[in-house]
């Protein structure tokens, strides 16, 4: 089976309507075309195949919309170094930049991916040539791009996406994707800085607008890259299941700590949801769950017949000492009675009880 593990970057609007939070600010919300107050979560995901989990976040403020609000913000003096102060100091940091900063902090913590997915947002040259410096060019970018007036080379000419699009249309060597129902262009360019990126240029059915993508795994097929990219709304759904169910964004206090342990428990429960519901849904007849149940079957018998041998012991214990023939309470804690114990730990089921203490 490919490998279609994935680092997913992204971020939401984080609405607020109190003006006295700490570090608040004028955020422009994509959603609703106009700026609103609040935040923005800048939130990185692992996507393994089957399930998204978050990984690290940050939250940033968009200074430059507006002036300053009009009431005065809620300030709180935080020691240099803590954990506080290091979160603040992210507020005011380009996403990008952010981005890089928690991907490569990932990397570092033992996290591994072939892939990086971001939406047009994220997909500037700085962020593509940052990601193929990873761990030797261990991670290739998937993303949507922007047609602005960035240069690719093709066939010893530099042009903008639009004029590549204008030529791949009049040399007609447009394709088509019957599953995606879809006429596209696929072109592998030279993009200074990075090397040698194929880029497909479509139109979905019902849409007028024209998209581009960018790959720098060049040997994606045009249907590849789209089904790895479809894996990057696995995050939307996340931000709708945190705002839906987990109340992300619903956190009344003044105090910045206050913002970051509020998402930071969210995100902690929802990687708490995700197992279960990949236990339970993705994989109830797969070995992941066929193995946690034998581990508890296995545990629980062994446990119950360890408590019946004790129970029964016991009994006879107390039966021979009401006779008074034998002092069997004082037999218990003789050291005869610790080596009977340990001969039974020794055995078959001893065994299975601290080989599974061990693995767990």
């Amino acid at each position: 089976m490919a490998d279609t593990s994935a680092f997913i970057i992204d971020d939401t609007t984080d609405a607020r309507v109190g003006r006295r939070i700490e570090n608040v600010w004028y955020i422009f919300d994509h959603v609703v075309g106009k700026t609103r107050l609040g935040f923005k979560d800048l939130v990185l995901g692992y996507f393994d195949g089957k399930s998204f989990i978050p990984l690290d976040f940050s939250i940033h403020s968009e200074k430059g919309l507006r002036g300053k609000p009009r009431k005065e913000q809620y300030k709180k003096t935080c020691v240099p170094g803590s954990p506080g102060n290091t979160r603040r100091k992210e507020c005011p940091v380009d996403k990008i930049t952010q981005s890089i900063t928690m991907i490569k902090r990932a990397v570092k913590h033992g996290f591994r991916a072939k892939y990086v997915l971001t939406d047009s947002g994220f997909s500037s040259k700085g962020f593509v040539q940052a990601m193929r410096q990873i761990k030797n060019q261990a991670l290739h970018v998937v993303c949507g791009v922007r047609k602005d007036k960035r240069q690719y080379t093709y066939q010893g000419k530099k042009m903008d996406v639009k004029a590549l699009h204008a030529m791949l249309k009049k040399e007609g060597n447009a394709k088509r994707c019957r599953k995606l129902n879809t006429r596209y262009f696929e072109v592998v360019v030279q993009y200074e800085g990075v090397g040698d990126v194929t880029l497909y240029l479509c139109r979905f059915p019902y849409q007028k607008q024209w998209r581009a993508f960018l790959s720098t795994d060049t040997s994606l097929s045009f249907l590849t890259m789209m089904e790895i990219y479809a894996t990057r709304w696995t995050i939307e759904v996340f931000f709708k299941e945190m705002k839906q169910h987990l109340r992300l964004g619903q956190c009344q206090s003044r105090d910045f700590d206050a913002q970051i342990a509020h998402v930071t428990t969210c995100g902690i429960l929802y990687t708490f949801l995700a197992y279960f519901r990949r236990v339970n849904a993705y994989e109830s007849l797969g070995a992941l769950f066929e193995g946690i149940v034998a581990e508890l079957v296995e545990k629980n018998l062994a446990q119950r017949l360890w408590e019946l041998f004790e129970e029964l012991l016991q009994v006879v214990i107390i039966s021979i000492a009401e006779s008074g023939s034998v002092d069997l309470v004082q037999f218990k804690r003789s050291p005869e009675y610790e080596a009977l114990k340990a001969l039974f730990e020794e055995s078959f089921l001893g065994n299975q009880l601290q080989a599974f203490n061990k693995s767990a």
